[in-house]
Parts: structure tokens; sequence; C-alpha cells
């Protein structure tokens, strides 16, 4: 009855009276059942759920103090488990232990109640039975556990690969003003003129300022606190579009950047992650041009302070059919060079953080799409207070873009 690996699951037989539970035990064990007799309810709870099939009680072990000492082994189960109680009544013969039992079959919603004497036939098979739900909730339990495990190596996962695009996305940043610098360095050095030089140099010292803008940018997303804070998420969304700035250019895409100072208290490096995949995202929707707009603003609704994040493109829009799998793990329109995984750990980031993650898409002219963070703030505070408020006393609907 019992498979590989589970053999230390049992039933706890509890009969302190007598040899019921010796008895009990007897029986179950020849039938393929583990059992284990003890003759203190207190026992039970010395025993780790994962490796309790039930309890088997006679109604002598709720005596003095047993029904609480149920009551807290009930009590102290995991959320997965619902423990299979069979309790052995004397029946209506023993009046003082009726009234026990029928307070437990309240509180106890697992509870079997078998009279006694019992036959075998019947006690075995409401045993059978117990087992059999038992055996489901631990599958259950494993099947949860599996699925956190798989979701959290699918995050790691794509942690890497953006990762790895952030890598790609920096090395190309950098290239372009390396080019120049080395192309500058080398009119400074054949410059025939002081003045000529001066000026070859003073653009060199730009492009020195940008490569260290990159970097600085690119230190701030991997440096960035992983435990929540208080944020400002004006300069998370400056810092995601400016890992960006050299691709904007090469494409052809107008950068629209309007940010109030806004903070909320969230995970600056999660949500950092979560900004760079959207305006990636955005950027990869536009290949032949467009404009990127990034609004970063207070909002008020229903008397709480909200922080929105819009991140908007012009590209060619999300078709409706497939807006239900947008969210999905490894759902992606991109083909070998999507994973999939972006906007499913977007939103999972999102949720994380006690925040909302919606969307709007238009594929019919004006074209385009909008992704909006919601993320609470920290109203108490007078400096997020002066910040969130209003402009003109007007209040912002959650809705709105």
């Amino acid at each position: 009855m019992i498979e590989n690996g589970v053999q230390d699951r049992r039933f706890l037989v509890i009969a302190p009276v007598g040899r019921d539970g010796e008895l009990i035990c007897a029986l179950l064990r020849n039938h393929g059942f583990p059992a284990e007799c003890v003759a203190k309810m207190v026992e039970a709870s010395l025993v780790e759920s994962s490796r309790l099939l039930g309890l088997i009680v006679t109604d002598e072990a709720l005596a003095g103090g047993g029904t609480d000492a149920l009551r807290v082994v009930v009590q102290e189960q995991p959320a997965w488990s619902d423990l299979p109680v069979l309790l052995l009544t004397s029946g209506p013969g023993e009046p003082q232990y009726a009234v026990v039992a029928s307070q437990v079959r309240i509180e106890i919603r697992s509870l079997i109640l078998l009279d006694r004497p019992v036959r075998k036939e019947l006690l075995l098979s409401a045993v059978q039975v117990a087992f059999t739900a038992r055996t489901k909730q631990f599958e259950i339990r494993d099947a949860a556990e599996r699925q956190v495990h798989s979701d959290e190596a699918l995050r790691n996962s794509e942690k890497l690969a953006m990762a790895g695009r952030l890598a790609a996305t920096m090395a190309h940043e950098v290239n372009n003003p390396l080019e120049a610098l080395g192309n500058l360095l080398f009119l400074v050095e054949n410059s025939s003129r002081l003045d000529e030089a001066k000026s070859y140099a003073r653009m060199a010292t730009q492009e020195l300022g940008r490569i260290s803008e990159i970097v600085q940018h690119t230190l701030r997303f991997h440096r960035a606190p992983a435990k929540p804070e208080l944020t400002d998420l004006a300069e998370l969304a400056t810092s995601a579009v400016a890992l960006f700035r050299g691709k904007l250019l090469e494409r052809g895409i107008a950068e629209h950047l309007q940010v109030q100072r806004t903070f909320a208290y969230c995970s600056a490096g999660e949500i950092r992650q979560a900004l760079v995949n959207l305006v990636g995202n955005a950027i990869d929707a536009m290949p032949d041009g467009g404009q990127l707009h990034v609004r970063v603003a207070p909002i008020l609704h229903r008397g709480a302070h909200y922080a929105r994040i819009t991140i908007a493109d012009t590209g060619s829009g999300i078709r409706k059919e497939i807006r239900n799998n947008l969210f999905t793990q490894f759902f992606t329109t991109k083909g070998s060079r999507g994973t999939g995984l972006g906007l499913w750990l977007t939103r999972d980031i999102v949720l994380r953080n006690q925040g909302k993650l919606r969307f709007r898409s238009r594929t019919r002219p004006p074209t385009g799409t909008a992704f909006a963070i919601y993320i609470p703030a920290t109203a108490p505070l007078d400096l997020i207070h002066s910040a969130n408020r209003p402009r003109n006393g007007e209040r912002t609907a959650i809705g709105a873009s």
C-alpha cells in the first residue's frame, strides 16, 4: 500500500485504555497500513505532519486535556494539510464522551465518527478512505512545490537572459562613443592648430562623459537593493531609458520622457528590471522608427496614493487573438530572439511589489501599445505627500494613462 520513499508515514493510534491501540495497530499492519500506537494525545503533536497519514483516536484519549491537544494538532497543520481524524466513540451509553465527540465533530472538518464496537471491515474501509485522501494531499503538495521550484528556475533563467541582453546593449552603447573617441584622438594628434586640437579634445571629453553615463546607469541596475524601500521612480525610468539611447538613435525612434518626482515603496532592482524589459519590447516593436513615450506621475485613487509608470510605443500594436496569451510562459512573437518569459516575469515582479500591470493596444491607425505599472506609494511621509500631490488640485483616475 505504501510506495517507496514514504515508508515513515503512518497512522497514529491514540488509545489509552485497554488493548484497543495494540489491536487496531495489528489490524492495520496486517492489511498493509503502517501504524504506531501511543497513549496520550499530546504525543501526536511531536510527530511531523508530513509523516502522518491520519489519527485514529478513541474518545477516552480526549479526556484530561486531550481535546485541547487534538485541537492544537489540527490547528498547527500546514496550509496543504487536512489531516484525517477517525474518532472511535463509545456511543450514547457514555454521555460524557458523547458531548465531547459532538464538540470535536463541529471543530474538525476532516473527522470521521465510528461507534464502537466497530466492525473490522468498516474500520478498514474508513482507514482506506483516509489513506486515499491523505495520499492525494501529499501529491498536491509535491506538485505545488515542484511548480514553485520550476517558476523560480524560470525567473532565474530570464534574469540571466536579461543580464545577457543588458551586457550586449551596454557593449553596443559603449562601442559608438569609443569609436568616436578614437577618431577624435586621431584628429587631435594630427591637428596643425591649437584651437582645432582643443575643439576635438572637448568633443572627446563629451564622448568620455557619455561612456561614463552608460556605465553608471548599468551599475545602478545591478547595485539596486532587492528589498523594498522608498524609491524614486522617476530616476528608475530615466536610467532604464538611458541604457537604450544609442539604439533609439539608430532606429530613428524619438524619445519623449515626461517624469515627475514620484516615490513608491518597492524593490528598486526588480522594478528597474521590469522597466528595462518593457522599454526593450517597445523598441523591438518599432524596427522602422517611431515614438517612445515614457511617463512617470503620481495619481490619487480612492484616497490612496499610487505611482504610475507608462511606457508607450507607436509600433504595429498587439493582435487581439494573442493578447490573452501575452503573459503566458514561453509565449513569444519574436521567434528565436525571444524567450517567452519577459512579460511573464515583468508581471510577476509587479505583483510581488503589490502593484498592477495594465496594457492597451491598437492595431488600426494610430497604432501602438501602452503598458502601465501602478505601484502603491507610501503617503504618510511629508516628502512623499508633497511629491505625489496632483497639480492644480485635480485628481487623476487610476484607469487613465
